[in-house]
This record gives C-alpha cells, structure tokens and sequence, in this order.
C-alpha cells in the first residue's frame, strides 16, 4: 500500500478515538492482539488492520495463525512505520495491531428475555462514566454468563478504553443502551424483569434476596454517587455487600463481580 494511503488510513484510525469519529464511520478501533483475536474468532471481520513491523515479520504461533486468518480472509494488512503506530498506542505494546471494525449493535431487550437457555441474569448500570469501568464491567457480566451488559446514561462502551479493557467481551456479550435511567426502568419493568440495586447501605445480604423465578437484573449506579433516589424508589429490591471498617464502597467492577457470582453460586439464579 503506497505512503498517502497507509496515512489515510491511520487518520481513520485517529479519528476512531473520538466520538464523532466513531458515529462517522460506524467504526471502532480494537488494539492489540488478544483483543483483535478474541473479536475475530467471534466472527468479527475488520475492515482493514494496521500493524507494526514485528506483527507482520513475527513467528509467534498466535500472531502467526491471526495473521495468516486475516490474509486469507481478504482483509488488508498495512504496514504502519514503527514510530507512527508507537504515538497511535501511546506507546502501549499489546502485540503491533490495530483493527477497524464494525460497532456491535445488540438485539432488542425483549428478544434477550425470551431468548431460551438458563434463566436471563442482566447486569445494568446506570450513569457510570468511566470508559475502563464499562469496559471491565462487560468482561465480568460476560464471564459470569449474564446474558447482556444494559447501560441508562452512561459513557460510550465502544470507547476506545473501554475496548481494551473489555479484552474482547464486548463483542461477545450484547449491549444494549439507554439514554435516560427511567427509559431502562420502563423497559425492565415491561419485559418482567425484577431489579435488586446495589446500595452501600439499608440494603439487605446477598444471601437474603429474593429473586423470584422469573429474569433479573443486578442494577449499579455512578462511580461518584451511586444509584440516586429516584431510581432506588423503582427498585424491586436493595442489596448491600458487607466492608471492613472505615471502608464505604467496593470498586464498582468489584461490586459486580462479587454480585453476579454470589447469586449465580449460591443458587438463587
């Protein structure tokens, strides 16, 4: 690929990294390879990849088989100078490789709840803001075999961030996106889905909830403020996680993973 065409193609990539960028294209950029492996064995076809010097000379096994996939599949390759896709990465070495993709777009909430197999477990936060957190939100609801990742509010789960975070769950497990908390309460609400929210106090243990039999959503709010009145006042039930003194908060991802593996553990789901 001659020089204007590789620089054309980086700009794209650069432009991946914002919003507007990614609602232009209807892209976004995976970096490194566990990411980009885990998205294509997922049956994720990037558009083109650009890759370093050592990815595309490499005999590594992994690398190797990844490339050797992607060329017989037709995508296009492109060498990026080894300085260009250092400041693309900002340094970060995840293994010479940057795919552009597709954004995943997840079915409606209802086809999710009727969708046959074990019983539907949501994991639905309201207002979080931090990329990372969404990120590592989606890898621990698709690890604890939540069925989707419903967000009300909060920040772009196709963030850059929380991409490589997500090391890849975001293009296995569903998203499905809000803009309003009270449009996600309606649409729980008329799907039949109970909500218990994580509260840091006046919630009850883990042990105690009573989910029912039908589909359940374990609901988290902001990083900052937790879930606000208006939306505990909606709640179908309240659950607190016990702390050592002198500690008011798990990290959000901590609390998820704690809830979500406690309930399907212990035999509640």
């Amino acid at each position: 690929m001659n020089e204007p065409s590789w620089k054309r193609r980086v700009a794209e990539v650069r432009a991946l990294g914002t919003p507007r960028g990614r609602r232009r294209y209807g892209w976004t950029a995976l970096e490194g390879l566990r990411v980009v492996e885990r998205a294509w064995r997922a049956g994720c076809r990037p558009h083109f990849v650009l890759a370093d010097a050592r990815f595309l000379r490499t005999e590594d096994a992994r690398s190797r088989d990844l490339r050797e996939g992607l060329e017989t599949a037709g995508v296009e390759l492109i060498p990026v100078p080894d300085d260009t896709f250092s400041d693309l990465t900002d340094g970060r070495d995840l293994g010479g490789l940057i795919a552009a993709v597709d954004l995943p777009h997840g079915p409606p909430l209802s086809t999710l709840v009727s969708t046959p197999g074990p019983r539907a477990l949501f994991l639905a936060c309201l207002s979080v803001l931090d990329p990372g957190n969404l990120g590592a939100l989606a890898r621990t609801a698709h690890a604890a075999g939540a069925r989707a990742l419903l967000l009300a509010a909060s920040s772009d789960p196709f963030h850059p961030r929380a991409v490589r975070t997500s090391m890849g769950s975001l293009f296995r497990l569903p998203v499905v996106e809000w803009s309003r908390p009270v449009e996600l309460f309606e649409a729980l609400a008329e799907q039949g889905v109970k909500t218990v929210g994580a509260v840091t106090q006046g919630g009850v243990p883990m042990q105690k909830i009573e989910p029912g039999d039908g589909p359940l959503a374990v609901l988290l709010g902001s990083e900052a403020h937790g879930l606000q009145p208006a939306e505990l006042e909606r709640l179908d039930g309240r659950v607190t996680l016990p702390m050592a003194d002198g500690v008011d908060s798990l990290s959000i991802n901590a609390a998820a993973a704690v809830l979500l593996y406690g309930l399907r553990d212990s035999g509640q789901l």
